[in-house]
């Protein structure tokens, strides 16, 4: 599941090695049923997204010669 991650700069290794660095106000894949996720949710350090495709915008401007 995708989330929005609103803490400090931190990692978490997850139950089947794998790390994951969190930084402020970026998304992150992890996996909705392990415990430390659902300890970040509840403190409020991470906000399950919507949609879980990117919410990307292209703001690139472009200018023909």
């Amino acid at each position: 599941m995708k989330y929005r991650y609103n803490g400090p700069t931190s990692g978490v290794t997850l139950a089947d090695g794998s790390e994951v660095l969190l930084f402020p106000q970026h998304e992150v894949e992890l996996p909705a049923e392990h415990d430390y996720v659902k300890t970040l949710v509840a403190l409020g350090f991470l906000q399950p997204l919507e949609n879980s495709a990117s919410t990307t915008t292209n703001n690139e401007v472009n200018h023909g010669s």
